[in-house]
């Protein structure tokens, strides 16, 4: 833009101008001599700082707020293809529930390090909870540097041996089940209880939880029989059973066993004259087996397992996704990461304390509504199934919450 030119002064303007200058000369020439007003010393200025030199400002590094979930499983070796197939159902709760910020950060334990390598790495990329592993032995190796770095474990195990503060149990255990058959069991009147276990491990935390739930529920334990696991004789032990019926009489009997060995105690009670029909077989989750639901003998018996419509759905839709019927621990695998996506949602940023994962209102998942301690293990609620007419029907539903234990 160009400036507008400054206007000139008219002559007659600049003639006036001349004379009255000279006026002024003339009366100062005849003024009296007066001097000059003193001059007013005047502050000298303060200096002016010279502008800071500023260093080149450098771009702020972006903050993550990613939520990071380690998942430990065996990816390759012996076990990868079991891991493998949790890993889908893992991806398929992270589809359903996740948002873009929850990154699941999937860690071999077969890998040379073994599980606690896998732990420590999923460690080193800031995992904000670790999922996993599957197995008990996995779980002893990789919660050390877990629990020592202060970071939330949730094991996909059920052994309630490892649970402790910050490693839970997520796995159905036998305690669970039951605590469950038993006290639906004297809720039905039932008040003596005998049980033939295997002489192992497992026989023995069943046993130790079977006389803990008879106890609790007010009844009373009659025969204790023990069998080796590995014989395929079963005389024995079903005779010693049915010699103690005779002798004092019981309601019901647990058999923790499964397969083929549960068939054939079932066939072969009657033929000591064990009243199958007047003693209520019991059992636990090992049951849930088609062969089982046809063998006649077994009519009538009792066990406690997941509800069996959640667990159809969540099958159904992985066999379509997958191409293949899941395996049942991938049941649990799906709802410790929706678990996982949930804490995340508590707050901005997650929510990982001990005070949320230990919520007393438990969590809802496809394997039923669980609650976790302070101790590291699971509280659930299952449903009570009998066999009947080959095929496995509700007896007694399991909660859908945990309102009535709360109040």
């Amino acid at each position: 833009m160009i400036a507008a030119s400054k206007p000139t002064r008219p002559l007659s303007a600049l003639a006036g101008a001349l004379l009255s200058s000279f006026a002024l000369m003339a009366v100062a020439a005849c003024a009296p001599n007066v001097a000059p007003p003193p001059k007013v010393s005047q502050p000298a200025p303060a200096p002016v700082p010279a502008p800071a030199t500023q260093a080149p400002s450098t771009p702020a590094e972006p903050v993550d707020t990613d939520i990071k979930v380690g998942l430990l499983l065996p990816l390759s070796g012996q076990q990868g293809g079991l891991g493998r197939a949790m890993l889908q159902a893992a991806d398929m709760g992270l589809f359903d529930v996740a948002g873009d910020n929850f990154k699941l950060i999937p860690r071999d334990t077969a890998t040379p390090g073994g599980p606690a390598a896998a732990a420590r790495e999923a460690l080193a990329d800031k995992a904000d909870i670790v999922l996993g592993p599957l197995f008990s032995a996995e779980l002893k190796q990789a919660s050390a540097p877990v629990t020592a770095a202060r970071v939330p474990m949730v094991s996909f195990s059920n052994d309630n041996s490892q649970a402790q503060s910050g490693v839970y149990i997520l796995g159905i255990t036998p305690e669970s089940q039951v605590a469950r058959v038993v006290g639906y069991a004297a809720s039905q009147g039932v008040k003596r209880f005998a049980i033939m276990t295997p002489n192992n491990a497992y026989g023995r935390l069943v046993l130790a939880a079977y006389q803990e739930s008879v106890v609790k529920a007010g009844g009373t334990i009659s025969q204790v029989t023990f069998y080796d696991s590995k014989t395929l004789d079963l005389t024995q032990p079903v005779r010693e059973m049915a010699d103690a019926y005779k002798r004092s009489g019981f309601d019901a009997l647990m058999i923790p066993e499964g397969g083929q060995k549960l068939r054939a105690f079932a066939a072969m009670l009657p033929a000591f004259e064990m009243p199958t029909g007047l003693v209520r077989l019991l059992g636990t989750a090992q049951w849930q087996d088609p062969a089982v639901a046809a063998e006649p003998g077994l009519a009538g018996g009792w066990f406690a397992a997941v509800a069996p419509e959640k667990l159809q759905s969540f099958s159904q839709r992985y066999t379509s996704l997958y191409g293949a019927a899941p395996d049942p621990r991938a049941a649990i695998v799906y709802d410790a990461v929706t678990l996982a996506v949930a804490l995340s949602q508590s707050k901005e940023g997650g929510d990982f304390t001990q005070g949320r994962i230990t919520d007393p209102s438990g969590f809802s998942g496809v394997t039923g509504v669980f609650r976790l301690d302070a101790n590291g293990k699971t509280e659930r609620g299952l449903a009570v199934l009998e066999v009947g007419g080959g095929t496995f029907n509700v007896k007694d539903p399991a909660p859908t919450t945990f309102a009535a234990i709360i109040n």
